[in-house]
């Protein structure tokens, strides 16, 4: 992707894969959380979780919300797939090893592809 703003600190990371975890409000509330102290993140807004369940029959599932200083993360999954997908965009250095190691122990992941944003 063409860099508009080199001298701006970016990077953006997109996982997907398959969850091993019972999937509940608590949980991904707990996730999220986790997922800001392993980075060093200083939450400002959130967790916030939700569902589209009552909204929709073809999207089922959890979705989350964490507002960073540094920027934040969103979660979606899709509970009859057990498949959820993280978007992570931070102002800061992103350690991806680290993320990715992070989101395999604790979804129990049977399988996972990530794709980090790179700039020319």
């Amino acid at each position: 992707m063409r860099n508009l703003k080199p001298e701006i600190q970016r990077d953006r990371l997109i996982v997907e894969g398959f969850y091993g975890v019972e999937m509940c409000e608590d949980f991904l509330k707990g996730f999220l959380t986790g997922l800001s102290e392993v980075l060093g993140m200083r939450i400002i807004a959130g967790p916030f979780i939700f569902s589209p369940d009552k909204f929709s029959l073809i999207h089922r599932g959890l979705g989350g919300f964490i507002a960073w200083v540094e920027s934040g993360a969103a979660f979606y999954s899709w509970s009859e797939h057990k498949f959820f997908t993280l978007d992570i965009y931070t102002c800061k250095a992103l350690n991806v090893q680290l993320v990715i190691e992070y989101v395999e122990r604790e979804l129990k992941c049977s399988d996972i592809v990530w794709q980090r944003i790179e700039y020319e």
